[in-house]
This record gives C-alpha cells, structure tokens and sequence, in this order.
C-alpha cells in the first residue's frame, strides 16, 4: 500500500497540473483584489443596500468592509463555492482519468499490485491535493488583504480561517469519488468535469429546500454562508456529516468495483 501510495506521488513531480491547479486560487484571488475596494466605495455599498432584506442587514454589518475577517472570509467562501467544485473536480479527472489519456492504464492493471490499492493511493494523494488547494488559497487571500491594507490583521483571525476552510473543504473532498467513478467510466476528462458542473447547479437549485444541508455539495455554504447573496451560516443538523460520509463510501465501493472489473483491453 505505501508503495503504491508513494509511486502516486512520483508520478506527480514532473507533472505541470500542480502549477495549473494552484493558479485557479491565484486567479480568483486577483478577482477578490479587483472586486473587494469596488465593495467597500460607500456608493456601492449605499445602492447594495437600497436592495433591502439581507443586503442592507449585510451592509449595516459591516460584511462589505476591507477588514481581514472579511477578506478572508470572502477568500473561503469563493475556494468552497463553484470554482472550488470544478478545481477540486479537475484535480480528481487527471488523478484517475491520466491513466487512460496517457495510455498507461494497461500496464497498471498488469502490475502484480492490487488494483483496490492503487484507488486507495490515489484518493490519499487527491486528499493532499484538494486539502493543499485549500492552505493555498488562504495564503493568497492573506496577501490580497495585505496588499489592500485590510484592517484588524490579528494571527487568530488567520488560524480560524484555516480551521473554517479545512472543516470546508472536507465534505467536498467526501464527494469526489464520484467524479473519480467518470473519470474512470468515461477514460478521461470531459465526463468527470461535466459530472462536476452538473453537481453545481444541482447544488445552487437546492440551496432553498430543507435537504440542502444533507447535500454534501452544499455543506459549505451552511458552515460559512455566502457574500455575493449575503448568507449568514445556518449551521450543519446532525445527519449532515453522516450524508458526507454516506456519499464517500459509495462512491468509494463504486470505484473499487469499477477497477476490480476494468478490461483495459477495450
């Protein structure tokens, strides 16, 4: 299992998708350094609040104001909303689809190497991935508060930002078996990300309804809330952790039985 577990890690240090996948944070961190002091003008702020409801009770909150707490906030709830779902669902489609785009699926399934071992050393390092996207995005939210001249810097707002985007990004990583099964089914990339942008927009339909918290996809927007459409956090029932788990050992057992029954030879 370690040397499986180790092979799947080697095959990553030539690999350029370790600078492709951090650019996504980067990218969306430079839209925060665009978008943030465009929040903060009082005009803006004034005709964000004549939308009433919510968005005055966001703005008399002070949600808009280049404060740390806020930018990183901000930060998170970008990394775990849809771009992080479709970064996080790349990230999974060239762990498992490379094999069959590289050509190389025939000589893994002819290893004498447990097939079940080399799914489980790949979900450990697409766990490393995904979890380090994470650390990578609160690094750069940090440098796009500094470069903004945030107020209120203080280290615990920091650690408690990165306990809030790791408790984040755990259900989503929970998740991506699934798309690791059509990355599989489908040998290579296109239908895993397609089943990625499907999960988005199942997602944001079901925000409203009361199964939302028991969706694995949604789960962040419970723990954090959103800004765009001003959220406040609504805080996860019991069961919703158990959905998480639920949906990872299925789609785990389903992609075990999947390598178990691959004729590569098709």
């Amino acid at each position: 299992m370690m040397r499986a577990i180790r092979a799947e890690f080697a095959k990553l240090r030539r690999s350029r998708m370790l600078l492709w996948s951090a650019l996504i944070p980067a990218v969306a961190a430079g839209l925060s350094l665009a978008v943030i002091p465009v929040l903060a003008d009082l005009k803006t702020q004034t005709q964000i609040a004549s939308g009433g409801g919510p968005f005055a009770k966001a703005v008399a909150a002070g949600l808009y104001e280049p404060s740390w707490v806020n930018v990183l906030r901000i930060g998170t709830q970008g990394m775990t909303g849809s771009w992080g779902l479709l970064a996080f669902g790349l990230v999974t489609a060239y762990l498992f689809g490379r094999e069959y785009t590289e050509r190389t699926v025939t000589v893994m399934h002819t290893l004498p190497v447990r097939r079940e071992y080399v799914v489980v050393a790949k979900t450990v390092v697409l766990g490393v991935w995904v979890f380090g996207l994470g650390i990578v995005s609160v690094l750069l939210t940090m440098g796009v508060a500094a470069a903004l001249g945030a107020s209120g810097f203080a280290w615990s707002h920091v650690l408690g930002n990165v306990t809030d985007t790791l408790a984040a990004v755990a259900p989503l990583y929970l998740t991506l078996p699934f798309v690791a099964y059509f990355a599989n089914l489908g040998r290579g990339y296109l239908p895993p990300m397609l089943f990625s942008l499907g999960l988005v927009m199942v997602g944001n339909a079901l925000v409203e309804t009361p199964v939302s918290p028991f969706v694995p996809w949604n789960m962040p927007l419970h723990l954090l809330g959103a800004s765009w459409y001003p959220v406040p956090p609504t805080g996860l029932v019991a069961g919703s952790w158990l959905a998480a788990v639920c949906v990872f050992a299925l789609g785990l057992g389903a992609l075990m039985w999947q390598a178990d029954h691959a004729d590569s030879a098709r």
